[in-house]
């Protein structure tokens, strides 16, 4: 969808006045009081140490078994006397009511209250007005003008509030609302913080957006409440590379107390802004508060279709006329492809084959959680797809509509999963939760070309089969006909009827299968973690665990990955588990199961696999491709395997130290080896095996002694240069150097913004000291502040901080200094 910004501020009002339907920011000049909870024995302790009692905490209370709202909650002057002697903090979303620590020892929870005044002027009398949040954690109350709205419940999709009837134009409008983060058994995914593993996190997390429309206007799918309706629904009945059908369904709605007559039009635009399709509709009548849906097809000639290798992407714009007057418009991203997926023949996009090489990904960053900026959620997808990958499965829930927009403009196709991890509950409340959330997750989703699944399932969480059969059925009312629709969730070893079940797991990743459903396709969802150990798996690395425990990390996920292979294409792809290092409630520390670290840092693994990409380079592809080599080693000492591994896509590769050439190989050859979660059973890292089933095995070079110096990989495709890279030996730690991780997208002046700023403690060339530790302090001049602490300690050389910028924001110096070393300055705009 296409935002439109208008209006400007005055103090802390935000003045609007709209022609047509407009979306704007809303994110801006809010207020907020957080009280966190505390339990009755932390306050007998405070009590018993004669410490004061602070009221700003609350007493844990019993989690509500429904959703319904008391007479108490309603009252919002009784609701704001805990508040009355408090200091309200000005805030700007996302935001995290209760930010955490790096390392996390319990979840903070507790209620978050926030507040914005706001100002229409009088020329949008008689408009529709409507506020839409993405998303709020996890339980929230809200007022508008002294007036009780609703409660909300789930904190991972979005909801809408119609405010026309209570909103003041040129005069002041105040909006409050209560959140409370804590894990709620009738809210998915119900289960207490401290078992999870994830976080819930707190606050206003996502964008809130206000929209002032005329009376005859498209409505939100979310909002509408209709099966496989509301908003704007595109499908594609025919999909080829000669001819492709655009099927537009339009739900308008007539708010005005008369009849109304109007038009819609559909306007197909490619990258260049021309019309290639165009459907206009007769004259249509529709009565005083009346709602219809409107049927319209393009046919696109020759289309462009969108593919994970090159997504090309049209906008649908949308044109409502009453009279000579455009009252409505909507633009809509959309690409033209077609999903089939059989046992068969595995899956196909636009009629090729297609295999997923993927990941998982919990959204959130260390210290904010998940309240990510836009260009954060672009910056994930952007490193996802760097690496070589091509899909990722959103667990444990819907992601940031960000990530799903920066996975249709990339190439990512998506495992849209709703809210839930090992817990259900036999309320009918809970149940009844769930298939909403179904019904939100699909109708605020579907027009992404990048979405190919739909977990619907409750993930690991055993319910009845029959509850399953249920939960399948209720994606598929929220669909339009039977082509590119396809669930999938956990077989649990008990058949119920998801299109793409996931793998049964049965104790040996040598032997991925589905035996629960022998007639369909299959996804494995995850790998290479649990089987090797789980909370104590070898494949769970830092950074700052070194060169060898990185490297057992890469050797496990490849030794898997190899294996997987075997099952396409019944097995129409695999997906690591996770892309990122997480936090979560239920374990203390950072879980390092990542193939990039929390701070976005990539590991040796992240190398393994860009080599699996292909060699050539893409036309059309968003992101670069072709040839690459990677030397899995920082070359300060040798090994235990006394090794060196090259990742490369090339056909062969020659060694080099200072020079002088160590050896000139083809891509490892050896055989497969058995499994053991540390190859103490059988298996034997780093010899040249288990890599004959990857596109691009490894090149393994044994007996390397070490000697300090510059190492050097050439790759080779048919005897031609076509790649190169090196590490040195690094000296002293004599300087910092400072990198902004823009990731695909730069940080620009006059943007709200989160970024991570790496501070890399270098040797006088340049070379990255591994092994330095030490506190460095970074300093900002400009309109930005700091997430993470002034002063971190380095990890593997590097000290990461995460730094906000605001629209305010017109320079920024950063400076970072570390004792024994000099100070570096940089302009970052």
């Amino acid at each position: 969808m296409q935002y439109k910004k208008v209006g400007l501020f005055i103090s802390t009002l935000l003045l609007l006045q709209v022609g047509f339907a407009q979306r704007s920011s809303f994110n801006g000049n809010w207020q907020f009081i957080g009280q966190e909870y505390v339990s009755k024995q932390q306050i007998d302790s405070f009590r018993r140490l004669g410490n004061n009692w602070n009221d700003q905490f609350l007493v844990e209370q019993t989690n509500v078994t429904d959703t319904t709202v008391t007479a108490e909650a309603r009252n919002l002057n009784l609701q704001l006397r805990t508040l009355a002697h408090k200091t309200w903090q000005r805030v700007a979303l996302p935001h995290t009511a209760f930010p955490e620590p790096l390392v996390i020892v319990k979840p903070r929870e507790g209620i978050a209250w926030y507040k914005k005044t706001f100002r229409l002027p009088e020329g949008n009398r008689g408009k529709s007005v409507s506020l839409y949040f993405e998303a709020a954690m996890q339980v929230a109350d809200i007022w508008v003008n002294g007036t009780y709205i609703t409660r909300h419940t789930g904190g991972y999709l979005p909801f809408v509030i119609d405010i026309t009837k209570l909103v003041r134009f040129n005069a002041d409008n105040t909006i409050y609302l209560k959140l409370n983060n804590k894990a709620n058994p009738v809210v998915p995914p119900g289960k207490p913080v401290e078992k999870l593993d994830f976080i819930y996190y707190s606050g206003l997390y996502r964008s809130v957006w206000l929209d002032v429309k005329d009376p005859l206007h498209i409505t939100d799918a979310v909002a509408a409440g209709q099966p496989a309706g509301g908003g704007i629904f595109v499908t594609y009945p025919q999909v080829n590379k000669a001819q492709a059908t655009v099927q537009v369904q339009t739900h308008i709605i007539n708010e005005y107390p008369r009849a109304r007559r109007f038009t819609v039009e559909q306007l197909l635009l490619n990258e260049r802004n021309q019309v290639t399709a165009r459907a206009v509709s007769a004259g249509n009548n529709l009565v005083a508060a009346g709602a219809a849906h409107y049927e319209q097809q393009l046919t696109v000639v020759r289309p462009l279709l969108w593919h994970p290798d090159h997504p090309y992407r049209y906008r649908l714009k949308t044109i409502i006329r009453s009279g000579n007057k455009i009252v409505d418009e909507r633009i809509t991203p959309i690409g033209i492809r077609s999903f089939e997926i059989t046992k068969e023949r595995g899956l196909l996009i636009n009629g090729e084959p297609f295999k997923i090489t993927g990941t998982n990904r919990h959204q959130n960053y260390p210290y904010v959680g998940n309240a990510l900026s836009g260009n954060a959620s672009y910056r994930d997808a952007w490193l996802i797809k760097n690496a070589g990958m091509n899909a990722v499965r959103t667990g444990h829930y819907p992601p940031d509509p960000a990530f799903l927009e920066a996975a249709d403009e990339l190439g990512l196709l998506i495992i849209n999963c709703i809210p839930g991890w090992q817990f259900f509950n036999r309320s009918a409340a809970f149940q009844d939760h769930v298939m909403e959330d179904i019904r939100q997750t699909i109708r605020r989703d579907r027009n992404h070309p990048s979405v190919l699944l739909w977990e619907v399932s409750l993930n690991e969480s055993y319910p009845p089969a029959a509850f399953r059969c249920r939960q399948a059925e209720v994606a598929r009312s929220e669909w339009k006909g039977t082509a590119n629709f396809f669930t999938s969730g956990d077989s649990y070893f008990t058949k119920a009827c998801w299109d793409v079940p996931y793998d049964d797991w049965n104790g040996d990743p040598g032997a991925r299968n589905n035996t629960t459903y022998p007639d369909h396709p299959f996804l494995i969802r995850e790998y290479g973690d649990y089987e090797f150990g789980g909370g104590n798996s070898t494949t769970r690395k830092l950074r700052g665990d070194g060169q060898d425990a990185l490297l057992q990390q890469a050797w496990n996920l490849q030794w898997e990955h190899n294996k997987n292979q075997k099952n396409y294409p019944r097995a129409i792809g695999d997906l690591t588990w996770a892309f990122f290092d997480g936090l979560a409630g239920v374990v203390v520390g950072i879980e390092g199961w990542g193939v990039a670290d929390i701070f976005r840092i990539p590991k040796f693994s992240y190398a393994f696999f860009q080599s699996q990409r292909d060699a050539d380079r893409l036309t059309g592809a968003a992101i670069a491709t072709g040839p690459m080599v990677s030397i899995a080693h920082y070359w300060q000492q040798a090994n235990r395997w006394q090794t060196v591994t090259v990742y490369s896509n090339c056909d062969e590769v020659a060694l080099y130290l200072d020079g002088k050439l160590i050896g000139r190989q083809k891509p490892d050859r050896g055989p497969e080896t058995g499994y053991g979660t540390d190859f103490s059973n059988g298996g034997k890292p780093f010899d040249g095996g288990n890599a004959n089933h990857l596109l691009h095995p490894p090149f393994t070079f044994r007996n390397i002694s070490f000697a300090p110096g510059t190492l050097k990989a050439i790759g080779y495709i048919v005897g031609k240069v076509v790649a190169s890279n090196q590490v040195s030996t690094a000296g002293p730690a004599s300087k910092i150097l400072l990198q902004v991780a823009e990731n695909g997208k730069p940080l620009k002046a006059h943007t709200t913004d989160l970024v991570f700023i790496y501070a890399k403690i270098t040797d006088e060339k340049g070379n990255l000291a591994v092994n330095a530790t030490s506190a460095v302090t970074l300093e900002i001049k400009g309109n930005a502040t700091l997430e993470s602490p002034a002063t971190v300690q380095a990890e593997a050389g590097i000290a990461t901080f995460l730094v906000r910028t605001t629209e305010a924001a017109g320079r920024l110096d950063i400076k970072a200094h570390a004792a024994g070393l000099p100070g570096t300055v940089q302009r970052v705009f």
